[in-house]
């Protein structure tokens, strides 16, 4: 019997580990609230429009529900032996396992895991999640870009200190999209990555890796012959590409209505700008090594959301600091923690189908 198919990824250790992950992005996000007047934090949410909030949650349930879709038509793409229902139900995952691991890694382990168990080779899966995971950092990339037209209001009052930070954070963006398209493209890399492996077999300590090294780089090959096969095919490629777009359409898109909720008057006009805005305050923290980034979003959510609600307003605003934290809490609220407990259903989910297939099959 498959080894990947019998071996549970939740076992008691990694649950309780993801549980302290869990606890930590709490206490983060609770520290970064206690920083600010919470007091004036929670008068100011006193006044907040419920309607608007339920419509930015409506948002983002069309984000989550749209955000499969790009693996789907890959996974379709490229022919693999695995219902849609299922591939959807693993794609819904990544939000989960991305909220509750340092540098948002867990998604993509966890998936590839979940692929093997519905077996689809591995070479396949973590060519269709490199695929996936281009994709993304594509589009979150280029919204971000778009942020920079708008980078004076962004950091009109921004604090002095999150500047460099926001530098640093676009440099790491940029600098791991070039990085993910590398490892699906570049032979140099692969035979690079080949020769690292059989460098470290040369030393005792290392010596299990000796038997291995040959299919390191058989999988190396099949990976980025995967990889070309999907981006080949441009129809499909493109058509994953929209789907994401409109993803994050919807889901940077939903902290316009929560500042509608805060009574700040937006318009019509200001939703494209509002939007970069979320993109460029997430994209300028996404390298901070907490479960979600947590901590670093707060802070930068804030600050972003302070220089647009002046920039709406005319001019200088009494209770600004609060108000912006407000709107942060708020989407943060929404954004991850709610996303993450939906996705925690799907995981739930798929824990069950895959003890019932099994059973199924022993039982049969």
């Amino acid at each position: 019997m498959d080894n990947n198919t019998t071996k549970n990824p939740l076992n008691p250790k990694k649950i309780a580990l993801f549980v302290l992950y869990g606890i930590i992005a709490l206490l983060l996000f609770i520290t970064v609230l206690s920083f600010n007047d919470l007091p004036s934090i929670f008068e100011q949410l006193k006044k907040v429009e419920l309607k608007y909030v339920f419509i930015a949650m409506s948002l983002l349930l069309v984000y989550m529900a749209l955000y499969p879709l790009s693996l789907c038509i890959l996974t379709k793409s490229r022919g693999c032996k695995i219902s849609m229902p299922l591939t959807y139900s693993i794609a819904m995952t990544e939000h989960f396992f991305n909220g509750i691991t340092p540098l948002a890694t867990g998604g993509q382990p966890f998936q590839a895991h979940s692929y093997s168990r519905a077996k689809v080779k591995l070479a396949d899966s973590t060519g269709l999640l490199l695929t996936n995971l281009i994709i993304y950092m594509v589009v979150t990339t280029g919204y971000s870009l778009l942020g920079i037209f708008y980078f004076d209001t962004f950091t009109a009052n921004v604090d002095p200190v999150w500047i460099p930070i926001i530098i640093v954070g676009y440099a790491l963006n940029f600098a791991v999209l070039v990085v993910m398209v590398a490892l699906g493209t570049s032979k140099k890399l692969r035979n690079g990555l080949v020769r690292f492996v059989y460098w470290l077999c040369k030393f005792r300590i290392f010596k299990w890796l000796e038997p291995k090294a040959e299919d390191a780089k058989i999988y190396f090959e099949q990976v980025q012959e995967a990889f070309h096969d999907l981006t080949k095919k441009k129809g499909h490629f493109l058509l994953a590409l929209l789907t994401k777009i409109c993803s994050f359409a919807f889901f940077y898109g939903s902290s316009f209505f929560i500042l509608r909720a805060m009574g700040i008057p937006t318009t019509p006009s200001q939703f494209f700008m509002i939007l970069c805005a979320t993109s460029f305050a997430l994209t300028a923290v996404g390298f901070i090594p907490t479960p979600g980034a947590s901590g670093g979003v707060e802070g930068s959510a804030s600050q972003v959301f302070k220089s647009v609600i002046i920039f709406i307003m005319g001019g200088a605003v009494i209770g600004v600091v609060p108000m912006a934290n407000g709107v942060m809490l708020i989407w943060r609220l929404l954004s991850y923690y709610f996303v993450m407990a939906i996705s925690l259903i799907f995981v739930i989910g798929n824990e069950i189908y895959f003890r019932k297939t099994k059973k199924f099959k022993v039982e049969k």
